[in-house]
């Protein structure tokens, strides 16, 4: 195909923000005009190997400038997501003040700081000349993006070296997600490591309202995707289903306070159990084997699997007594230390807190990889009682928000 600045051009994709429920950003994407008038893509151009760097590049850079004129001609200030490979810094590594998109900004009266430049992941080679140009482009005040974030298994050396400012999900997990849990929670974990190094979370490619209650809920402040706002022309009253963004937002924000509102119910109808039972029959703490006593408190909590006691270093004092083929049993797990388990460390901050009682959030069973929740009862300041309960799974959205 022929590409000439007459028949390149730029289309601009939305990237909606949970804050505002607004327009965030718009990306950059190259399309062309084919010899019949019809608007097509250049993806498969830029990814195709038999395509030189060099014609690469140069057509690149006319999508490039057309996109920022535009920009600057519809008076925007939206914040606009432009795609630049690594390879294309090398010239300009000596004086990185020469760089083409700076110097289009100028020209067009863009602030640097409207600018997102993105970077491919797996085109990223962490070593110093690049991130020589890549912090330059910090320093003028542009902002940077990891795309595909987790495509490759070595990111967080990459992450560490470039510290951008927002990463973008790999679109293959976002669609993985509808179809696996596994592929949920590690939506959720990237979120919750980007939140904490300070890194905002970009899931692009959303192209379903289930994907798109799976990103939210599991957290991240921006979305793209054709379900939300397809690529356009211009960025002037742009075409966006802001009804369907809002109303996902809202319901992730309703679902919060109703899995908040049932997990205290669910505690507190636990607390007044556990309470009851201890009236009736007072606990023993120089008792060495309190196996009978719990297994006679088991037997009143029916939606319970599993229960068993802890000193308050997490070191477990009786066997667990669990329910197996409605069979009451018990199996020796005397003297393990759970202190290092995320359910312990919830706990602990509660009792110090001043609560009596706790409900952890959802994880898998290592052994049945079925989700449960554990309730723990401080009975003494050091004898801890705790519960494990299965969760119903929910079909939209396999884990709590949280």
């Amino acid at each position: 195909m022929n590409l000439t600045p007459d028949n390149v051009i730029a289309y601009f994709q939305p990237i909606l923000s949970a804050d505002s429920n607004n327009i965030y950003a718009f990306e950059v994407l190259g399309r062309y005009m084919d010899d019949d008038g019809e608007i097509k893509s250049l993806g498969s151009f830029f990814t195709d190997p038999g395509i030189s760097h060099e014609e690469a590049l140069r057509v690149d850079r006319i999508v490039r400038r057309y996109a920022m004129k535009k920009y600057a001609e519809e008076k925007r200030n939206e914040y606009l997501f432009i795609n630049i490979r690594l390879a294309w810094l090398l010239p300009f590594l000596e004086k990185p003040e020469d760089m083409i998109t700076l110097q289009w900004a100028k020209e067009f009266g863009i602030p640097n700081d409207r600018l997102v430049i993105e970077i491919t992941e797996e085109d990223f080679n962490a070593n110093e000349e690049y991130l020589r140009a890549i912090v330059h482009y910090k320093k003028a005040g542009c902002r940077i993006a990891l795309d595909d974030y987790g495509k490759e298994a070595s990111n967080i050396d990459r992450l560490a070296k470039l510290q951008p400012d927002i990463i973008k999900i790999n679109i293959d997990y976002i669609h993985n997600s509808e179809k696996s849990y596994h592929y949920r929670e590690y939506l959720r974990a990237m979120a919750v490591f980007a939140d904490s190094v300070g890194i905002e979370v970009l899931h692009e490619g959303v192209e379903t309202e289930r994907q798109l209650d799976i990103c939210i809920s599991s957290k991240g402040r921006f979305y793209q995707g054709f379900l939300l706002a397809a690529p356009q022309s211009s960025m002037i009253d742009p075409v966006v289903n802001s009804f369907v963004f809002s109303a996902l937002i809202a319901t992730a924000y309703n679902a919060i306070q109703n899995k908040t509102a049932d997990a205290e119910y669910l505690k507190n109808s636990l607390d007044g159990q556990i309470e009851r039972f201890l009236l009736e029959n007072p606990f023993d703490n120089e008792k060495i084997n309190n196996d009978e006593y719990l297994i006679k408190l088991f037997g009143e909590l029916q939606d319970v699997v599993r229960i068993y006691l802890c000193n308050k270093i997490g070191v477990q004092l009786s066997n667990n007594i669990e329910r197996e083929s409605e069979q009451i049993i018990c199996r020796d797990y005397k003297n393990k230390n759970w202190a290092w388990r995320g359910f312990f460390h919830e706990t602990i901050k509660a009792i110090i807190r001043g609560r009596k009682s706790c409900l952890s959030n959802p994880y898998r069973d290592f052994t049945t990889k079925e989700k449960i929740c554990t309730y723990c009862y401080a009975i003494t300041d050091d004898i801890f009682l705790f519960a494990d309960m299965i969760k119903a799974s929910e079909e939209a959205n396999d884990y709590a928000v949280r």
